[in-house]
């Protein structure tokens, strides 16, 4: 198990050490190991503070969020309060997080390809936020990697956030219809009169298992619209050429 002194933990999770231990006094995170006079943090507060920071981020206010927990906590055990924690954390979405300096964060990139305009249009689309410690929280690594890769190739970062802005559109209308899948099909019909603590988590895991299956389907369909679409264009640009998206060729 990882364990964290304040300042490590507080990196990891993007957010400044006033920050962690404003949560502990508000009871939204419980105290670390002390040995002597250091505190020591694992894990589960690494993943309580990403838990945390994904509610704030859906609008729950702090008073709101310590509501929730303790709701949680009624009456499980700490075994079945941090299982519903992980569900939910899976359900919210992980995003590997990675903090990094301004150099570190434009070191990824090819030199002078992410000007100050493109970072604060980065930042209005939510894929990088600018923390109280004066570092760059990007929301998903995977953003951060795919991003930079297609600069080396030599795709404007213009135009990386042009494609994201226009797909964030259709994978939001992606997301709608599955969750109609979800409220239709897997739903109880009695969920308006309450889910017990076992109902609830039940629930939580059918919906990560929904969201993995959903990521299954949308990645088949995507390779496969842009198998056709890549041998169509090929076809237009290289009539006689071999098409190498072909698996049989």
């Amino acid at each position: 198990m990882t364990e964290y002194r304040l300042d490590e933990l507080a990196r990891q999770a993007g957010v400044a050490s006033t920050t962690v231990r404003l949560y502990q006094s508000k009871g939204l995170l419980a105290p670390p190991r002390l040995v002597g006079r250091t505190g020591w943090y694992d894990d589960s507060h690494l993943r309580r503070l990403q838990l945390v920071a994904r509610l704030q981020d859906d609008g729950y206010s702090l008073a709101g969020i310590a509501n929730l927990l303790e709701r949680w906590q009624e009456g499980q055990s700490l075994d079945a309060l941090v299982g519903v924690e992980v569900e939910l954390d899976a359900l919210l979405g992980e995003r590997n997080t990675v903090t990094l300096t301004a150099e570190e964060l434009l070191a990824r990139f090819p030199a002078g390809s992410m000007t100050p305009d493109q970072m604060q249009r980065a930042s209005a689309l939510g894929l990088v936020e600018l923390t109280d410690e004066g570092t760059f929280r990007v929301a998903d690594r995977r953003f951060l990697d795919a991003g930079a890769a297609l600069a080396d190739l030599g795709v404007p970062i213009a135009d990386v956030l042009d494609e994201w802005e226009a797909l964030v559109v259709h994978t939001d209308e992606i997301a709608t219809r599955f969750i109609a899948v979800f409220e239709r099909d897997l739903m109880p019909a009695d969920w308006r009169e309450g889910l017990d603590d076992e109902a609830a988590q039940h629930l939580a895991e059918t919906l990560g298992r929904l969201q993995t299956l959903a990521r299954h389907v949308v990645v088949a369909g995507l390779d496969a619209s842009l198998a056709r679409a890549g041998r169509a264009r090929l076809g237009e640009l290289l009539p006689e050429a071999t098409d190498p998206t072909d698996p049989t060729e």
